[in-house]
């Protein structure tokens, strides 16, 4: 693969490589969201007794949360190395650090055994996971835009770096759902050493890969930057902060939807056992979304995709909170499904498009997981505490929190997206060009 042309990158070709960015994104986020049914139904009694129930759920979600901002440093450690030494080797060692941690995290003692020290220890670990998940979707997201440079459906097999996100989603929830009856105790940890056997395949795979022919082009021509996890700052704060404002929402949707909805769910009086169903049958709307992101993105334009996709999934918000509140399980099943399929699934599709589009290959994959890491601090990290410590247990009281909490971010992704370039009619070629604008150079030496 490293020896290949650009132009003679073929459908072969790209189907291993989606493979592999797949197997590697379906372990870190399988991880992930394990966690996050922890942190929603084990964590509050385990890591935080004698606290009131609403205090220690706010905590777990804190240490959930944790991970978020460690996501950003992730993507600057992973972004200067993949855009500096290459893309493999950042892409292989991220997914080490996030298997490691994960099992760390699955024979961790409880309080009862270390007291004070036990929280701790949760949150570091935590941190340490979300550094490696940081460095996950640039390299992913660089990759395939890179090798599928010269496709006519580049947008297509860009947007399957975010496959493994919903299939990751998946396999957690239906773990969850196998260890239904003993996940509060056991069984949590149980499905975090699980983990080890996807992650052994998953390397195999990395290490198949090779950097891709734009990069070596721009290595050999010595184009590289010298810091890009820095100098992408300097010469693209604008884009690195509006592709977070704009993802933030679909950060916000898929964890309130597929995380905080949990607890909400329990408090309305729906099993989780249930809850577990719901949120296995709305991933398969979640692939779905991905898959048809790239040939609307095509047809319709990047930015008219993204508009439509927050706007129908604020407006559903409103009557999904209501059927939770009313145990209408088959209204809730497709209300989730839809809120899943555009305002999660075709935004995770649109996500790697966005980043990879939004920045030249030198910048590409620490503009990318930087960006993109901004956005889970300004959507996941914040909303489900937000929403937990608003709402608590008091979901018939408070639950209009929800569609309140979507409508903002939907103004805000909204203002993003009118300042973000359209660049369905761009070649990557014109993206690299502007590597060599006077303002650009002018940046980075003022920078060294």
């Amino acid at each position: 693969m490293a020896e290949q042309s650009e132009a003679s990158v073929d459908t072969r070709t790209l189907v291993i490589l989606a493979f592999a960015t797949t197997a590697g994104v379906l372990v870190e986020f399988y991880d992930f969201l394990i966690y996050g049914f922890a942190a929603a139904s084990a964590f509050p009694s385990i890591f935080f007794p004698g606290l009131p129930p609403t205090k220690a759920l706010v905590l777990s979600y804190l240490a959930f949360g944790a991970g978020f901002p460690a996501r950003l440093v992730g993507a600057f450690i992973f972004g200067h190395f993949g855009d500096r030494a290459g893309r493999k080797i950042a892409f292989v060692t991220n997914i080490l650090v996030v298997g490691v941690t994960t099992c760390l995290t699955g024979l961790l003692p409880g309080y009862a055994k270390l007291g004070l020290a036990a929280p701790i220890l949760l949150v570091c670990l935590r941190i340490v996971q979300g550094i490696g998940v940081g460095g996950e979707f640039g390299g992913a997201s660089a990759l395939l835009a890179e090798f599928g440079a010269k496709r006519r459906s580049r947008a297509f097999w860009t947007s399957l770096a975010n496959l493994g996100m919903p299939l990751g989603f998946m396999s957690a929830t239906l773990i969850m759902l196998v260890l239904n009856r003993t996940f509060t105790d056991t069984g949590w940890r149980i499905a975090m050493l699980l983990s080890a056997v996807i992650v052994v395949p998953a390397l195999v795979a990395r290490f198949k890969l090779a950097d891709s022919p734009i990069f070596e082009q721009l290595k050999e021509r010595q184009q590289l930057a010298r810091a890009p996890s820095l100098a992408v700052f300097r010469t693209h704060t604008a884009s690195v902060m509006l592709v977070a404002i704009a993802l933030a929402f679909m950060q916000m949707d898929a964890y309130v939807s597929g995380t905080f909805s949990i607890s909400f769910m329990k408090f309305a009086g729906i099993p989780l056992s249930t809850t577990a169903i719901l949120l296995m049958f709305s991933r398969i709307f979640d692939v779905l979304g991905i898959f048809v992101s790239g040939p609307l993105a095509d047809l319709l334009k990047r930015r008219a995709v993204a508009y439509a996709a927050i706007a129908i999934t604020t407006i559903l918000s409103y009557p999904f909170a209501l059927a939770v509140l009313g145990r209408r399980v088959l209204l809730i099943a497709i209300l989730q499904s839809l809120i899943t399929f555009f305002g999660v699934g075709l935004l995770h599709g649109l996500a790697p498009i966005l980043t990879s589009e939004s920045f030249p290959t030198r910048f590409r994959y620490s503009g990318g997981g930087i960006s993109y890491s901004l956005s889970a601090i300004l959507g996941a990290a914040i909303a489900p505490s937000l929403l937990a410590g608003l709402i608590g247990n008091d979901v018939l009281h408070k639950w209009f929190y929800i569609p309140v909490v979507y409508s903002v971010y939907c103004v805000a992704a909204m203002l993003a997206l009118l300042f973000i370039r359209e660049t369905r009619d761009l070649t990557m070629q014109d993206l690299d060009q502007e590597v060599h604008t006077l303002s650009e150079v002018r940046a980075e030496k003022s920078f060294h």
